[in-house]
């Protein structure tokens, strides 16, 4: 009979197996045996419960976070987007105004006309020697003195005399001997004279017609020289420009206009110098 009734007592007297759980032992609960996995755990385990939540929490939290960060990066990236815009817009309006380049076409001209000045002087000393007789025949002859060479103007003044000689007058006695050097030594062939004890008479020989054919081969070297000084004014206005295109000062469509510009003052001078040349020849070769 003890033993009958020992059979029939029911089996929640008996002790659960324990579970292993968040680091101690829980015994099992015939009633929630059929649980879910998930609620079993709960009821049974506050404290897993507790840190699950926990660790959600802190998972939310630094979503959070980071979509804070997301904000704030956007809204930087937005913020120096919209600073470039600024700068983009700033850039078109120096682009549109000119703003400030390398190319100064004015200065530019004036090396041009500084070179076809150059000729023009240079020219004198070889078409003074068929033309009229001119004290500008001396303006290229240079003195020696203490060591350098220095413009005859500074030692004697020039004159004409009976229309086809030149006088030259010099101001102190013992600037004699340099000044006679230097007419002699000159290329244009001079034979100074005495004339008195402070001045020279220099007759200004008449080339024959192989000498003017010299001359003319002078005249047209000393043109040539001045085209290329003007070419390479020109070569550097273009490097300018291209520079300014480059740093985005003046756009393409206005480095154009520029180069347009600087090719028509080139043609001016380089017209200038041929005009120049043939008046030259027309002297030299008595036409």
């Amino acid at each position: 009979m003890l033993s009958i009734l020992r059979a029939a007592r029911p089996a929640t007297s008996r002790l659960a197996p324990t579970l292993p759980l968040c680091g101690c032992s829980v015994l099992a609960r015939p009633s929630l045996a059929a649980a879910s996995p998930l609620r079993v755990a709960s009821a049974l385990s506050p404290r897993l419960s507790r840190s699950y939540a926990s660790k959600k929490s802190k998972k939310g939290a630094a979503a959070v976070q980071e979509d804070e960060a997301d904000e704030v990066e956007v809204e930087g990236k937005g913020k120096k987007g919209k600073g470039k815009g600024k700068g983009k817009e700033a850039e078109v309006v120096v682009s549109a105004g000119g703003g400030e380049g390398v190319f100064d076409l004015e200065k530019l001209e004036e090396s041009m006309v500084d070179a076809v000045g150059k000729l023009r002087v240079n020219l004198k000393t070889v078409v003074g020697r068929v033309g009229r007789v001119t004290p500008a025949l001396l303006d290229n002859i240079r003195v020696e003195s203490e060591g350098s060479k220095r413009p005859l103007a500074e030692f004697a003044a020039v004159s004409v005399k009976d229309g086809k000689d030149l006088l030259v007058s010099v101001y102190e006695e013992g600037f004699m001997k340099a000044v006679s050097q230097a007419l002699y030594d000159s290329p244009l062939g001079l034979a100074p004279q005495a004339a008195s004890a402070t001045s020279f008479r220099v007759p200004v020989p008449k080339p024959d017609w192989d000498k003017r054919q010299l001359l003319v081969k002078q005249a047209q070297d000393m043109c040539e020289n001045a085209r290329v000084a003007v070419r390479a004014v020109r070569g550097k206005g273009q490097k300018d420009i291209k520079s300014d295109v480059d740093a985005k000062v003046v756009n393409k469509e206005e480095g154009r206009g520029d180069t347009k510009k600087l090719d028509a003052s080139t043609k001016k001078r380089t017209d200038e110098v041929d005009a120049i040349f043939e008046q030259a020849k027309r002297v030299l070769m008595d036409e």
